[in-house]
């Protein structure tokens, strides 16, 4: 019996077991600190949200401004280039003139306000405007009339592709009645080109 007592009474739980205990307790202390790391990322990706979804976005695409036609704008703030396109039409074809011509310059503008008369005798034509169609020239035609203008239409053809209709004035073979014409030309505002017959010219 006594030695029976001695083990009953000394008996220690092996370490073996005990381990297992102190293992399962520290197993406890990382699943909460593990749990505590969760809490704490889904807070900061929440804030992280929440600031990002109520911040200003600064990437906003503007919508482009509607393209201005350049060609009309420059026209409503210069109506006078409206006028401009028929006069260039008028005089864009006076590089074509029959060999029978001479073109003497007379289109700078300082030189028709000098306006020096022509003192050569000789047959001379004023040719007031060049048109495409013939309807214009006619409409041009009249309008010097009321001026007291009198002027004819020449047609011609070049390459038998491009017909012009020339609106002239003359033949004139006086030197007054050519100089005062220029004068009235110049005082209507109308550019002109001053001819030459060259058959005329001895």
């Amino acid at each position: 019996m006594t030695k029976d007592y001695k083990v009953a009474s000394g008996y220690k739980p092996s370490k073996k077991k005990a381990a297992v205990k102190k293992s399962a307790g520290s197993g406890i202390g990382w699943g909460s600190l593990a749990i505590g790391m969760l809490i704490g990322l889904v807070i900061a990706l929440s804030a992280y949200l929440y600031i990002q979804w109520n911040s200003p976005v600064s990437n906003v695409v503007v919508a482009p401004k509607a393209a201005v036609d350049t060609k009309a704008s420059a026209t409503s703030r210069n109506p006078s280039a409206i006028e401009a396109e028929p006069e260039k039409s008028r005089f864009d074809f006076y590089t074509l003139l029959p060999e029978m011509e001479i073109f003497i310059p007379e289109r700078d503008k300082e030189a028709q306000l000098r306006m020096p008369k022509i003192k050569r005798p000789g047959t001379y034509l004023l040719q007031v405007g060049s048109f495409r169609n013939f309807s214009d020239a006619d409409a041009f035609k009249a309008q010097l009339a009321l001026k007291g203008l009198e002027s004819k239409i020449q047609t011609i053809t070049i390459d038998n592709n491009s017909t012009w209709h020339r609106v002239r004035i003359g033949p004139i073979t006086e030197m007054p009645t050519l100089n005062q014409t220029r004068s009235q030309l110049r005082k209507n505002n109308i550019e002109f080109m001053l001819l030459k017959i060259k058959a005329d010219d001895k």
